[in-house]
């Protein structure tokens, strides 16, 4: 006879009450809690198999579960009357060399799928949004600018000028989006030009002042226009949210994914584009520059001279962008 101790979960209250459970050399067993006792058979058992020193719970035919941390009788048991279900599980989790190497795999696999999946992902994800979200996003987004941004100073005649420049990049682009150039002054931003996913590109005051040609702020705004054709703002948040999601997942905090949406707007206002962004909107500009029969050196030379402005990186136009 063997014997196994735990708890019994009837599984129709939260209570739990002690229990033994005999099982017999013939296959028989019995059940005793309290002063009643019931009679069972060995097949009537439903033993998990076993995962380290981890409690498991024997199911009963009427839905009741024996929980047990003496694994060592519970083995003994199936070692009886029949050979342990699963038991190569507790014999891998029982090496630390595999689950060293059961470690390792699952770290580069999660490295491989953050690198890999978690962008080609955000991108279909990003161009399966319908444009009444992406408007709706652009405006939470320009709201949120709007609070550092101050009115522009710029006479309309300028604004005229570079509105027309503006159009005439949005006519090679693709359909979908409803492009809006707006000026803005930048206040503590500076010199600086954003994209949102609507298609509404802002230009600061301080930029335009900065540029020596026209064709400079041309060669930004075709920029600009290439981060919204790929959809790079959005790709970002939603790769970041990807990422947080992911630990949320793992964490087991699931209430919290419902904040991910409500969040875009703030995430694609703070995002800073990836080198490899940059240099896909750089090759936007570049390819619409040449069909203009402009040299596209305009836009390297703004961009050194908002570096040598700024006395740094740190501003969000280079802040990840590729070294002049």
């Amino acid at each position: 006879m063997l014997e196994v101790r735990g708890v019994l979960h009837d599984g129709a209250s939260s209570s739990a009450r002690p229990a033994t459970l005999r099982v017999y050399g013939d296959g028989s067993a019995r059940l005793r809690v309290g002063d009643a006792e019931r009679s069972l058979a060995y097949t009537d058992l439903d033993i998990p198999p076993r995962l380290g020193n981890t409690p498991r719970r024997i199911g009963l035919p009427d839905g009741a579960e024996l929980e047990t941390g003496d694994n060592d009788a519970v083995d003994a048991i199936q070692a009886a009357h029949g050979p342990p279900r699963h038991g190569w599980l507790h014999q891998l989790e029982s090496r630390l060399g595999m689950v060293l190497v059961a470690t390792v795999l699952v770290l580069a696999a999660g490295a491989l799928f953050a690198v890999e999946g978690v962008p080609r992902i955000a991108r279909e994800a990003a161009f399966s949004l319908s444009p009444e979200l992406t408007a709706r996003l652009g405006r939470g987004t320009l709201e949120l600018l709007d609070r550092t941004f101050e009115p522009t100073e710029l006479p309309e005649e300028r604004r005229a000028t570079l509105t027309a420049a503006f159009d005439r990049i949005v006519e090679q682009s693709d359909a979908g989006y409803d492009y809006e150039l707006l000026f803005r002054g930048g206040g503590p931003i500076g010199a600086n030009a954003f994209a949102l996913p609507s298609g509404t590109v802002v230009l600061t005051d301080e930029l335009v002042a900065l540029a020596l040609h026209d064709e400079e702020i041309v060669a930004v705004l075709a920029h600009e226009v290439g981060h919204v054709v790929e959809r790079h703002g959005l790709r970002q948040a939603i790769q970041s949210s990807l990422i947080a999601l992911g630990v949320v997942i793992v964490t087991g905090d699931l209430s919290s994914t419902s904040t991910f949406v409500a969040a875009l707007p703030a995430l694609l206002a703070e995002s800073r584009f990836s080198r490899d962004f940059e240099r896909e909107a750089d090759d936007y500009a570049v390819a619409y520059l040449k069909t203009r029969g402009i040299d596209p050196r305009r836009l390297a030379d703004l961009l050194v001279r908002m570096e040598r402005a700024s006395g740094s990186l740190d501003i969000g136009f280079l802040s990840t962008h590729p070294s002049t």
